[in-house]
């Protein structure tokens, strides 16, 4: 029986780039690891302010907000310009996920969910808790990584979504927009804001979870591989 929280949690950011990008905005949910349902006042969402000089981005290896990104997720400069800085927003969201950790080591903290942070957000949270110009944390003693989340387990929505759809030839793409908006017809919110995407993947993975669950109950895995 599982007995950690899975926390799901989306960033939303200058570029395309996870190793040089900014983190412009950051929502998470928290959802239960035995009920399979979203905990009730668990939302954390903020805006994040961004560097924004070039010369200073330079030195920091960071990058400018990209003409693209805002027509993805509509975070411009200016929008950013008096939200609280990214050291502030860290720091308020360690002490929210480790409401969630029930006994306050690397092992019970919640397991990370999320759409495609295999490739994109778990870069840059690492980056965030561990590498400089931040170097933030929380971070192990013994190895260079974050400790934010539980160190084996993480689940990419993405990764889950392709054992279903990778030869269903009416999906031409596992993108968010394509596969669940328009695919799965999940018709909620706006797109691209990090809390709309939040509940979204929560909503995904509880559903799916619950049918692995269901189907997992009911096969024989105890010595089906001998004969193989």
């Amino acid at each position: 029986m599982n007995y950690r929280d899975y926390l799901i949690y989306d960033l939303e950011s200058t570029s395309a780039t996870p190793k040089s990008t900014q983190p412009a905005s950051l929502a998470a949910v928290v959802v239960h690891g035995r009920t399979l349902e979203i905990k009730p006042n668990s939302e954390f969402n903020s805006l994040i302010q961004v560097v924004t000089d070039q010369e200073e981005c330079d030195r920091l290896g960071l990058d400018k907000m990209q003409e693209g990104a805002v027509k993805v997720h509509g975070l411009s400069e200016e929008k950013l310009a008096d939200a609280p800085t990214l050291k502030t927003v860290w720091a308020n969201f360690t002490e929210y996920v480790n409401e969630y950790n029930f006994r306050g080591n690397d092992f019970t903290a919640p397991v990370s969910v999320g759409y495609n942070i295999n490739n994109f957000d778990s870069v840059i949270v690492e980056r965030i808790c561990s590498q400089e110009p931040w170097n933030y944390g929380p971070k192990s003693d013994k190895f260079p990584r974050g400790t934010i989340f539980h160190p084996i387990y993480s689940i990419d929505m993405m990764q889950v979504t392709h054992m279903f759809f990778e030869n269903d030839k009416a999906v031409s793409s596992l993108s968010m927009d394509n596969l669940v908006r328009s695919h799965m017809g999940y018709d909620k919110g706006k797109g691209h804001d990090a809390l709309d995407d939040v509940i979204m993947t929560a909503e995904l993975f509880c559903r799916f979870q619950k049918m692995i669950r269901g189907i997992a109950s009911k096969r024989k895995f105890q010595g089906s591989m001998a004969s193989a």
